[in-house]
């Protein structure tokens, strides 16, 4: 009997633990953590978001870390996927992102720097982000969170 209590104490204790488990999983969320893959970004020549296929890809964890990585394609293999940048996120207001960047492979300059971005989640699987090079000049992006196919 006391083998029971225990085994029924031990069960009810782990069901919060695992319906936590759950929400931190990147494939069924609903908020800015994610894999996303960049599907627009701002013409340079008509100001306006238009609709692309990169092969960037932006990996937001549920414990305030990220990282990006672009597939090349398969032409070279040596050169197929490459992490371009990773770091630490805090959204610090409701559509508002500090990104410190610790590592950029793209541009070195940018190793260490601090960097704001903008964003709204437009639905559970759009997203769209704005950032500045120059604190003047906005880019915008648009970024599709990858589905999960079951």
């Amino acid at each position: 009997m006391k083998n029971i209590f225990i085994l029924l104490l031990l069960v009810s204790l782990s069901a919060p633990i695992t319906a936590q488990i759950k929400e931190t999983h990147i494939p069924i969320s609903n908020t800015l953590v994610g894999i996303w893959k960049q599907t627009g970004i701002t013409n340079p020549n008509t100001g306006k978001l238009t609709e692309v296929q990169t092969g960037n890809y932006k990996v937001m964890n549920p414990d305030g870390t990220y990282y990006t990585f672009i597939t090349w394609g398969t032409g070279n293999p040596t050169n197929d996927t490459t992490i371009a940048q990773y770091g630490n996120y805090e959204i610090t207001s409701e559509n508002l992102i500090a990104e410190e960047i610790v590592g950029h492979t793209m541009d070195p300059r940018l190793n260490g720097k601090n960097s704001t971005i903008k964003f709204e989640l437009v639905d559970s699987n759009t997203l769209l982000m704005s950032w500045s090079p120059n604190d003047i000049d906005w880019i915008d992006e648009k970024w599709t969170r990858l589905p999960l196919s079951l």
